[in-house]
């Protein structure tokens, strides 16, 4: 092996088992101690990646994200029913070292004995979703239903916990706000009368696809934003067991139904996110239409106008030679203009005046000329010379 290879350290297994209630929410950390590493100052040197024991990716009902705050990972979802025992491995990198290590967690299934049977669902605007990892903090939230608004619900659990983004909400506009949490709070007990007021106060809500952040318009805000808890009140709903049954068998048709009521697009514990498009499902769309008119109709037309240009310019050509080749009024028969040709000396004249009458009426001829527009040409006669001679009647002046 050349010597500049890096590397690796020998990856250590690790066999940890955890245990989670069928229909609650549960949450795994993940933490370099898990792996028995120490953090020596640097929090964002490890990272994890979760799987199913000998498969490529997690269950649909299982979530993995890391948090920025807490540098820590978290494994969260909801058990379905019916849902055996399963393993999980989580491979560490340690990116400073490249340090790898392996681990396989055990998860027990435990059945719930009483299965909620009413549920509230809620959005709360200003948190992320690791926020509601905190123990303490989804205490807080379920002691103002427990205390305030559901009192007669001792056995009130979390039974869904899930980012908006992931449902199809929008990032928000300001990085440093939360993105959104959706949850569901289940009960064995009926509602209570708070509640049913409470719902009957924001049924004109439901109309909206998503109230603002600063929306204080409900009695029992107070409660909550003390708790510093921001409730979309438009996603706010009251479902019974004989309802969620139908909520079951639409989601099982697909997700592009909203059956849960919420504008956030919640759907089942067996529809997390939005389903995936298959390319065979998508619609096709023919352009020839498109090309026809943005190609071929500016060539039309171009062509159309060159002809009607150049038949215009042709007519009007034929029209100018007509008139042009017509006989004028003080111009030969064959409208031919006379030429005289100017000499420099005045007594030519004067000598051309003296000649005889057969020069006479050779000169009155006058030079012939080309005429362009008539396509006629005619070679003018030179005129007589008058240099000196020699004894023999031949030119000396060469």
């Amino acid at each position: 092996m050349h010597p500049s290879v890096i590397l690796l350290s020998a990856s250590a297994t690790f066999v940890a088992a955890e245990s989670i209630l069928m229909t609650e929410v549960f949450v795994i950390p993940i933490k370099p101690e898990t792996f028995d590493w120490s953090t020596d100052g640097h929090t964002d040197q490890f990272s994890y990646q979760p799987s199913l024991l000998n498969a490529p990716d997690l269950p649909s009902w299982i979530h993995y994200t890391y948090s920025k705050k807490d540098h820590h990972g978290f494994l969260y979802g909801v058990a379905p029913k019916n849902q055996k025992d399963f393993q999980l491995e989580v491979v560490g990198l340690n990116r400073h070292t490249y340090e790898t290590r392996y681990k396989v967690l055990d998860i027990n299934v435990l059945e719930r004995e009483n299965l909620t049977k009413y549920e509230v669902y809620l959005k709360i605007d200003n948190l992320n979703v690791e926020d509601m990892f905190d123990h303490n903090r989804t205490e807080k939230l379920l002691d103002i239903f427990r205390k305030k608004l559901w009192k007669a619900a001792v056995d009130l659990y979390v039974t869904f916990l899930a980012s908006a983004i992931d449902l199809g909400a929008r990032l928000p506009l300001k990085p440093s706000e939360g993105e959104g949490v959706v949850m569901r709070l289940g009960s064995t007990v009926p509602f209570s009368q708070e509640l049913i007021e409470l719902q009957e106060e924001v049924k004109p809500l439901e109309k909206m696809p998503s109230c603002p952040r600063d929306f204080k318009r409900t009695s029992v805000e107070i409660l909550f934003r003390e708790s510093q808890f921001n409730l979309d009140w438009c996603s706010f709903r009251l479902r019974e067991e004989d309802q969620q049954s139908l909520q079951h068998e639409s989601a099982r048709r697909g997700p592009s139904v909203n059956d849960a009521g919420l504008s956030s697009g919640i759907s089942e514990h067996t529809v997390w996110r939005w389903a995936r498009a298959i390319k065979a499902s998508m619609p096709t769309r023919s352009y020839l239409k498109d090309t026809a008119i943005t190609v071929f109709m500016p060539v039309i037309l171009l062509f159309v106008l060159n002809v009607l240009l150049g038949t215009s310019i042709c007519v009007h050509h034929d029209s100018m030679e007509r008139r042009e080749c017509t006989p004028v009024e003080g111009v030969g028969n064959n409208g031919i203009q006379m030429v005289q040709y100017a000499m420099p000396e005045r007594g030519t004249l004067k000598s051309l005046s003296d000649q005889p009458p057969s020069s006479k009426d050779s000169m009155s001829r006058g030079p012939r000329v080309y005429d362009e527009h008539c396509n006629s040409y005619v070679r003018p006669n030179p005129p007589p010379y008058t240099g000196p001679c020699n004894s023999a009647g031949l030119r000396t002046d060469f």
